[in-house]
């Protein structure tokens, strides 16, 4: 499938830290990818590879009926902890309704309700569910996580071959638990866009605090 110039990708999260975001912008970072324009608040930036464009909006609660309004067609859309409350927004599943990949968080109570029927995205979930795309088959929690990621089911990336079930080593700079969650939902963004991190035996260090 040939990768279109502008790829558009949404991360909907309810942390103050803004972990998953900042976790999609190290991995592309890591991934040959140049930050050509972050706006002023630093809710969106725009990379660039070979004329080709990755716009990262961040996508707080607050601003999800305004960037329903402005139209944005994502190719990815990411979730990761919402409130009670955010599920009630009548505007958060028409942000997901059209889609091309959309990431769950399939440990959180409502998930299901984002999905639309009537949508052709491809679904990709994560959590610790052992019914989840990608989950971690075990962890440990010290100076920082250390994880085995599984990928459990073939995944189509936007660009390059199938990248079919593996495990993987992954390293969190976190003591937090519940920072796995962005940990697996940044490397399935990493995984849709074609970087497949299982190709490194060493394990995939992220830090998360940049």
């Amino acid at each position: 499938m040939k990768i279109p110039k502008m790829i558009f990708i949404g991360v909907i999260e309810n942390k103050r830290d803004r972990i998953t975001f900042n976790l999609i912008k190290e991995i592309l970072n890591r991934s040959s990818y140049k930050k050509y324009h972050q706006n002023k608040k630093g809710n969106m930036v725009v990379f660039n590879k070979d004329n080709n464009h990755i716009a990262l909006i961040d996508i707080k609660p607050s601003l999800i009926n305004d960037v329903v309004e402005l139209g944005i067609e994502f190719n990815i859309l990411v979730h990761t902890f919402l409130n009670e409350e955010d599920y009630k927004n009548k505007y958060l599943k028409e942000l997901c309704k059209d889609v091309e990949y959309i990431m769950l968080n399939c440990d959180e109570e409502q998930w299901i309700s984002l999905l639309d029927e009537k949508s052709k995205g491809i679904v990709i979930t994560y959590g610790f569910s052992n019914k989840a795309t990608i989950n971690p088959s075990s962890y440990n929690i010290h100076e920082y996580i250390e994880m085995n990621l599984c990928l459990q089911r073939d995944i189509v990336p936007i660009e390059g071959d199938i990248i079919e079930p593996f495990e993987f080593p992954v390293i969190l700079s976190s003591k937090d638990k519940t920072d796995i969650y962005p940990g697996l939902a940044a490397i399935s963004c990493s995984l849709v866009l074609g970087n497949n991190i299982s190709e490194n035996n060493s394990p995939y260090f992220l830090d998360g605090k940049k």
